[in-house]
């Protein structure tokens, strides 16, 4: 799925963006300027830190960085969210109710719904956006087929499926950001810049005004479905660098900042600050290059796992089990599917070394260059390999470079990369990394991989399908393709006078799951 797959490029590129941020001192030494955004300035404002610039364009359809996907948490919402734990959440929908064959989902819209423009929400909003989406990507499509919808009346949607699937809620959920039928009919979706003019939602916020490079600033939607926030005025305040960004929040004037391990020195044990670690199911990893003439030796493959220390790669990256949990399938540890009954490829050195006595002596190992912590796993895992005489060439490149070779599935220039992703919460979600027939991020090729994601997807009963997926990671592991290090921690900082955390919800991406939950003392 298109969507899908362009939600976990975004991740991977960006999951290091507290990382990926450069670690050295900004040019101006890092001091920051008083916007009309900080804490400082003004006291009824939420401020918070933006790792990068959403740019110049936004479109619900297209986003698909951890910077525009925020925006549009703020000005947009879908008709309902999915809680990790899998706990329905309704936000412009009351209800979505399966048949019991489940074929079809009976949607019921919460009345009196309304645009940030006063402009009714209705059926016809939801059939629009669904179909905009469809027409650029089949990615709401089951078994390569689209969902049918069927207004039954201004509130109800009646969706029809080509066969069963237990992730379509969860597909028709968060992915989707409902857009206004009366702004954008008639223009290709593609082409739809919500930056040009007024920008018109269902979100809790409404954006203001925005200025390139430097703040988005964002007032309370009166017509949010969940009730007007209770902080009034949001800015985004963009700061790229970790430095400067660190700095601004010591001197309070940002209210948040999510933040590295080796930088919370200052917020920890202070009054005056609030440090919450949380997980966003994020799953770092590192991939053997299916393709490349130096893996094409399962045994080779075999014994370069054999020589890595998971805890050890992970301690190097986020200083301490404080901020990381360990792992061992492509499903991260609080998925509720999450088996480690699978080949985990434990340290062991003199094995490791027969395995790979008659491999190739050097391998090319591929980064993001500028992601502090894939910069320290890739120097531990250069150590450990040299430990079985395999030497590892470190190819540190640029976000955009790393992601036009790591999804070339033709390509041969590197033996190995280092990445991470950010997924759903049903496991068929999963099903993009590994997939042949779907995205295929990983560039696996196994057809009775394909065929159990297939039967997990069709599968309704729950125990049932917990056995397909356990089999599934069992398999992935099997191919010694894929190592996966665990999960990591996100650390968020606050200031002492934020409240409502907890409200909020911490999730993956948009940190907040609703920013109107959220107040100040």
């Amino acid at each position: 799925m298109k969507r899908k797959l362009s939600l976990l490029l975004a991740i991977m590129m960006l999951a290091g963006v507290l990382a990926g941020c450069s670690q050295k001192a900004a040019d101006d030494k890092g001091t920051t300027a008083k916007t009309e955004g900080s804490s400082a300035a003004n006291k009824d404002v939420f401020t918070y830190s933006l790792g990068g610039d959403t740019g110049n364009t936004l479109n619900t359809f297209t986003a698909d960085d951890r910077w525009s996907l925020m925006t549009c948490n703020m000005v947009a919402s879908p008709l309902y969210k999915i809680d990790q734990d899998g706990t329905f959440l309704p936000v412009l929908a009351e209800s979505m109710e399966p048949s019991a064959d489940g074929l079809t989902y009976t949607l019921k819209l919460k009345e009196g719904l309304k645009w940030s423009d006063g402009e009714p929400f209705t059926a016809d909003d939801v059939i629009f956006t669904y179909d905009a989406y469809n027409k650029q990507s089949p990615a709401l499509y089951v078994e390569g087929k689209p969902i049918a919808m069927e207004k039954k009346d201004d509130l109800t949607v009646l969706f029809t499926l080509p066969s069963p699937s237990a992730s379509v809620v969860e597909m028709l959920s968060a992915e989707v950001f409902m857009a206004p039928k009366h702004i954008f009919d008639g223009k290709n979706s593609y082409d739809i810049n919500m930056l040009e003019g007024k920008v018109v939602g269902t979100g809790p916020y409404m954006l203001e005004e925005y200025k390139t490079g430097q703040y988005l600033k964002f007032t309370a939607n009166p017509n949010y479905a969940g009730g007007e926030a209770k902080i009034k005025t949001v800015v985004f305040k963009i700061i790229p660098n970790a430095d400067t960004a660190s700095l601004a929040m010591q001197n309070k004037e940002v209210d948040a900042l999510v933040a590295l391990p080796s930088q919370l020195a200052p917020f920890k044990d202070n009054k005056d600050f609030t440090v919450t670690n949380y997980s966003e199911g994020r799953v770092p990893y590192l991939r053997l290059n299916r393709i490349s003439d130096a893996m094409q030796n399962k045994d080779f493959r075999t014994g370069l796992f054999k020589a890595l220390d998971r805890k050890e790669i992970m301690t190097a990256a986020y200083t301490s089990d404080e901020f990381y949990k360990l792992g061992y399938s492509f499903l991260p540890v609080v998925n509720s599917y999450y088996s480690d009954d699978v080949e985990k490829y434990d340290k062991n050195l003199e094995e490791a070394k027969k395995l790979v006595a008659n491999g190739p002596k050097s391998v090319k190992l591929c980064y993001v260059a500028d992601d502090a912590a894939q910069e320290k796993q890739a120097l531990t895992i250069q150590a450990e390999l040299k430990q079985v005489g395999v030497t590892v060439e470190l190819a540190g490149v640029d976000q955009a470079a790393w992601m036009a070779a790591a999804n070339d599935h033709e390509n041969k220039d590197y033996d190995m990369y280092l990445g991470g992703y950010v997924m759903g919460i049903d496991p068929d979600t999963f099903a993009a990394l590994v997939d042949s027939s779907s995205d295929n991020m990983l560039n696996f090729d196994n057809p009775e991989i394909n065929k159990l994601f297939a039967a997990g997807k069709a599968e309704l009963d729950p125990a049932k399908r917990a056995e397909i997926y356990k089999q599934a990671q069992k398999m992935v592991s099997e191919e010694a393709l894929f190592y996966p290090f665990g999960t990591n921690m996100r650390s968020l900082v606050t200031t002492a006078r934020v409240s409502g955390v907890e409200d909020a919800g911490l999730v993956p991406i948009y940190t907040f799951r609703d920013f109107s939950k959220l107040e100040l003392k």
